[in-house]
């Protein structure tokens, strides 16, 4: 039984860490995306829901006070008609993780719209056409109205949702 927990703001890994130490189970679902800063494309992880952090529960509920009394936890998700913590079921947890494992896994298939991020054709977006080898991708990019095949590195390039 999975339960949701808001954190301070900027403090989910502090407050993943202080509950970890305590004895509760945590998962702080983080993506790898890359982001357009300063004139440069650079990797960064981020929380997928900032501010918060779900804690794994026993079916018996013992340390419950325990948890909103952790440093970097604001405070344990309640439902005001019940007066017991939002449940989140094992399913709902499981697609989270197959997001998450999807992203970071960055696998590309036919038709994904993407954008090059590094090297000459930078910012540039096009159609995932298919992978030629372990570190490189075969792009559709449209250049002036006229549709060119490119071959750029697997890392250079970014999924477009």
């Amino acid at each position: 039984m999975w339960m949701l927990a808001k954190t301070k703001s900027n403090q989910e890994h502090r407050a993943k860490i202080n509950l970890i130490n305590q004895g509760f189970m945590c998962y702080l679902p983080i993506l790898n995306t890359k982001k357009h800063i300063k004139n440069t494309w650079m990797d960064i992880k981020e929380t997928m829901f900032s501010g918060y952090l779900f804690i794994k529960f026993a079916k018996n509920i013992k340390n419950l006070h325990k948890v909103n009394n952790t440093f970097g936890v604001n405070k344990l998700l309640i439902n005001k008609d019940t007066g017991m913590p939002y449940i989140i079921n094992e399913k709902d947890m499981d697609a989270i993780e197959e997001i998450v494992k999807f992203n970071n896994n960055n696998q590309f298939t036919t038709g994904d719209n993407v954008i090059v991020n590094k090297g000459k054709l930078s910012k540039f977006a096009g159609i995932f056409l298919e992978k030629c080898s372990k570190y490189r991708a075969k792009l559709l990019i449209n250049i002036i109205n006229n549709n060119q095949e490119v071959i750029v590195n697997i890392k250079d390039i970014q999924k477009v949702y």
